[in-house]
């Protein structure tokens, strides 16, 4: 009789284990659900920029920005110009390699890391992506452009650095009229 108590405390352990496995499995899933959701950007489904906060392995950064973007919003309605944040975030995602990485920066501004990628390569996709983005005109009837800054992590600099240094190209390609793609030069 002892022998059964001891398989059935056996059995009940057996359970509880596998109940525990369960629970630990559902837990990971909606962790990874919540991490997912965490780094999303809810109009565009792109990544936000908390993404960048967990990447440390890529070559260049591309920082780009929709030209004139506040009068888009001011002459066509803020709902259109959520449609144009939808549509170039489409494609820059098209555009872009399976080991790169496009989020949305804030507002109309967009960071694009680039893996194994070095100056003139970043400098050709910027531009490639540009033209792609002036296409959209096709399908809203007024003209979108972007303009590009490019940084690349060479001498192990910081993301916050590289960011600094695209930011600041992209600045260089506003000034000299937007619609331009701009390398950081120190």
């Amino acid at each position: 009789m002892k022998n059964t108590d001891y398989d059935e405390k056996l059995i009940d352990k057996d359970i509880i284990i596998n109940e525990l496995k369960s629970e630990l499995e559902k837990l990971k899933l909606e962790n990874k659900k919540l991490k997912e959701e965490l780094y999303l950007d809810s109009l565009t489904n792109i990544n936000n920029r908390r993404i960048l906060d967990d990447v440390t392995d890529f070559d260049s950064i591309i920082m780009g920005d929709i030209d004139y973007f506040k009068n888009i919003n001011d002459l066509y309605g803020h709902l259109k110009g959520d449609e144009v944040l939808i549509e170039v975030s489409n494609v820059l995602s098209k555009y872009i390699r399976d080991t790169d990485i496009v989020c949305r920066w804030g507002g109309e501004e967009f960071v694009i890391l680039l893996k194994n990628c070095d100056d003139k390569e970043a400098y050709n996709k910027a531009l490639y992506l540009k033209e792609k983005i002036s296409e959209l005109k096709e399908m809203f009837g007024f003209d979108i452009t972007m303009s590009f800054g490019i940084s690349n992590f060479l001498f192990k600099k910081t993301m916050k650095t590289a960011i600094d240094e695209a930011d600041k190209a992209l600045y260089k390609s506003k000034k000299m009229g937007r619609n331009k793609v701009t390398m950081y030069k120190e």
